[in-house]
């Protein structure tokens, strides 16, 4: 393979994104507030690196035990036996994953709380298991998939923010873990709902694996009804916080509205119009670009 073929492999803009949405939370929020946090910047470095070789890893397994599904769905983006051979395809597994674990149980012991290594063995497990027996589950597999976003938010609250969390700072520390909460949350929301598309996207493939997501289980209809009655109440709480917001900083809601809420509301009226599995890429994508925007909202607190 050539290095763009292994950029593409190790799914690059995913990757780039989990740094950002780290290094925003680090450099961004917790130096704006001028918190007391654990780690100094070579260590939050490891820390991001522990994450995205978890995170690679999982891509490299998930692609592993797809072939048969990416064969129908995605041709022209097969790797594993083709552009690299399966037995590589599971070193490389096994060299990132481990990796991600030496770093985080180093990590762990760096910051005095040997119990968070449970964090990376959790996630490695579950990618695992998502990759091998759990994406063919309905419904499991979407909501594993989106908890290790969420993790990969948390990861940095647990690691760098609550080990120095104590009775004097609480005030201080409590807020930006609301803050960090939230949008954990909307990055759980965001990829449950893109993982259900990718599922309407890619039910030829999953039939022939034997799989049971929601668009094979429930039909392309109901799967549509779902989308919309998670995807409305998530509009409704972004246009709160935008109300909310407008006595406190006039730029943060515009962008929100802009960036967010307007694109959501556009993803509620074009998923009912949707039929083709181009518009449900497009869809896709567009969950994505708002998942993004939406994190860098983070900038204009």
């Amino acid at each position: 393979m050539t290095l763009k073929d292994y950029f593409i492999f190790f799914r690059w803009k995913n990757v780039l994104m989990i740094i950002l949405i780290q290094y925003l939370f680090k450099y961004v929020l917790f130096e704006k507030y001028d918190l007391m946090v654990s780690m100094d910047d070579f260590h939050f470095a490891l820390l991001t690196l522990s994450t995205v070789c978890i995170a690679i890893a999982g891509y490299i397994i998930n692609d592993i035990h797809d072939i048969k599904a990416d064969i129908i769905n995605k041709p022209d983006q097969l790797y594993v036996d083709r552009k690299i051979a399966r037995i590589s395809a599971q070193y490389l597994f096994i060299g990132f994953n481990s990796a991600g674990l030496l770093l985080g149980m180093y990590l762990s012991y760096y910051i005095g709380h040997t119990s968070y290594f449970f964090i990376y063995v959790l996630t490695s497990l579950l990618l695992y298991q998502y990759a091998k027996y759990l994406k063919v589950k309905f419904l499991i597999g979407n909501v594993i998939i989106s908890l290790i976003i969420l993790l990969s938010i948390l990861l940095v609250l647990v690691f760098d923010l609550m080990p120095t969390t104590t009775y004097y700072n609480l005030d201080d520390h409590m807020l930006i873990i609301r803050i960090l909460v939230l949008f954990a949350a909307f990055g759980f929301t965001l990829t449950l709902l893109r993982e259900i598309v990718k599922d309407v996207e890619d039910m030829e493939g999953d039939k022939a694996m034997g799989a049971r997501s929601l668009p094979i289980v429930l039909g392309i209809k109901k799967t549509k009804t779902a989308l919309i009655s998670i995807s409305i109440p998530v509009a409704m709480t972004v246009v709160y916080f935008i109300y909310a917001l407008l006595d406190h900083n006039l730029y943060l809601p515009i962008y929100i509205a802009v960036t967010v809420a307007l694109p959501l509301l556009y993803f509620i009226y074009a998923i009912t119009k949707a039929k083709s599995k181009k518009q449900f890429n497009q869809m896709s994508t567009l969950l994505k670009i708002i998942m993004f925007t939406g994190i860098l909202s983070m900038i204009f607190i």
